[in-house]
């Protein structure tokens, strides 16, 4: 079965081999490494392994700032094989960790963001392992787009292999009670993880601003409506204090939120 991919590139019918992908990659300027990266990605993406390259990369291209070629390292990393055929991981993956946690330790925003994003794809727990500690660290950075891909990366690390971050949940916790700053998406991330993967959480979140869900933005609103839902059906304790909640959405600003608010009375009286 051919391997899947979540990435789509045309190709622009150029033709090269792997010694002069290498070339390029060993002795190019920046403009020969993204030239020769883009063309490593398609000719990978069509079937072609070239595993002599994984070294190659590392060696002469991993350490640029550039960051159009930090891009598209990323796009490189999510398509290689990481492992062996018994499925043990490559040597080489310790480098390209190191390498990750040097990024999500970068001092640009957009570096760490990224990475974040791309460990959401990463599904080797030898290689998501060592960099636990950066990820948590990263939910305290001082800009949204870091902290909301953070979220995003703990849990999809959680969701993988819950014994890599069995704290997860109690830091994702922690998170929304001190994110005091109205960012949306990073709450409604955190929300969404641990309506997912700790109910119990989610509810004891929800039951400390239940009298004030009415002010949260509508992306949490459909969160806490789905959660109310989910909780109302499982349990018949405090129905009336969540249906008062729901009742409050029913004058939300959106047009979304009152109809979801109205479904979800219909379904609980």
């Amino acid at each position: 079965m051919d391997k899947p991919f979540t990435l789509f590139v045309q190709d622009d019918g150029e033709t090269m081999n792997q010694s002069q992908l290498k070339s390029l990659l060993e002795n190019g300027d920046d403009d020969d490494k993204i030239r020769a990266l883009k063309k490593t990605i398609k000719m990978m993406i069509q079937g072609e392994k070239l595993p002599q390259l994984l070294m190659t990369i590392i060696r002469f291209v991993m350490s640029s700032k550039n960051h159009t070629i930090k891009k598209l390292l990323l796009l490189y990393w999510e398509i290689v094989d990481k492992t062996k055929p018994n499925g043990e991981l490559l040597n080489e993956m310790v480098l390209v960790c190191n390498g990750f946690r040097k990024d999500l330790e970068h001092p640009n925003e957009y570096v760490r963001g990224s990475t974040l994003r791309f460990l959401c794809k990463l599904k080797e727990p030898e290689l998501l392992e060592p960099m636990i500690n950066e990820v948590l660290k990263n939910l305290d950075d001082r800009f949204a787009y870091v902290r909301r891909n953070a979220v995003l990366a703990l849990y999809s690390i959680y969701k993988e292999n819950e014994r890599l971050c069995p704290n997860a949940p109690d830091a994702i916790y922690d998170f929304l009670c001190n994110e005091k700053e109205e960012d949306d998406s990073c709450k409604r991330n955190a929300l969404i993880m641990l309506y997912n993967c700790a109910q119990d959480k989610a509810l004891e979140y929800l039951n400390t601003v239940l009298d004030e869900i009415s002010t949260f933005g509508d992306i949490q609103q459909f969160v806490f409506i789905d959660l109310i839902k989910k909780v109302c059906r499982q349990e018949n304790f405090s129905r009336s204090r969540y249906i008062r909640s729901i009742i409050s959405l029913l004058t939300a600003k959106s047009p979304a939120v009152p109809y979801e608010a109205a479904c979800a009375l219909l379904l609980l009286t």
